[in-house]
């Protein structure tokens, strides 16, 4: 876990100065040429350039954090926090994810090739990060996420193994 080492009220425009120096020194960074993400609004799809992809193992399993540049009429980094439910993703891993995405509407579920060098399409849910103090809780909310798609996993195979 990520220890702050300091308890100050963080403001968003702190959001930046605590992800550099108190969560990428920790993490590792996966090196890659990375593939945009489409993201829709209203009905507009736009583009996000990823920038940086980082693996927070050290201190959670499973997560990872996605700097994103955000469309040209916004020049800002937003940043999202994924968990990976899957690491190898199909339609029915997508179809079962999709119903935990539709209680949890801050979610997003993208198949997204981490390693594309292995050519395996994952299965990760999204949540934006837009407040320091959100930070922890996102985190535990995505894992949460993540033990309840096992277990929903776990049930379907125990159903298909009792048949």
């Amino acid at each position: 876990m990520v220890k702050r080492e300091d308890k100050t009220d963080y403001d968003s425009n702190t959001l930046k100065t605590f992800i550099t120096n108190e969560v990428i020194k920790k993490a590792q960074k996966i090196k890659n040429k990375w593939l945009p993400i489409s993201e829709r609004t209203n009905e507009d799809t736009k583009i996000l350039k990823i920038k940086t992809f980082y693996n927070l193992e050290k201190h959670y399993k499973n997560i990872f954090l996605i700097l994103v540049k955000n469309t040209e009429k916004q020049k800002k980094i937003r940043y999202f926090l994924a968990v990976l439910l899957a690491s190898q993703s199909s339609d029915l891993l997508v179809y079962l994810a999709n119903d935990l995405m539709t209680k949890n509407s801050d979610l997003k579920l993208i198949q997204y090739s981490i390693y594309p060098n292995n050519s395996r399409v994952s299965l990760l849910s999204l949540i934006e990060l837009k407040k320091v103090e959100n930070f922890d809780l996102s985190i535990n909310f995505l894992l949460n996420i993540r033990k309840e798609f096992r277990d929903m996993l776990n049930k379907l195979k125990n159903l298909l193994e009792n048949r």
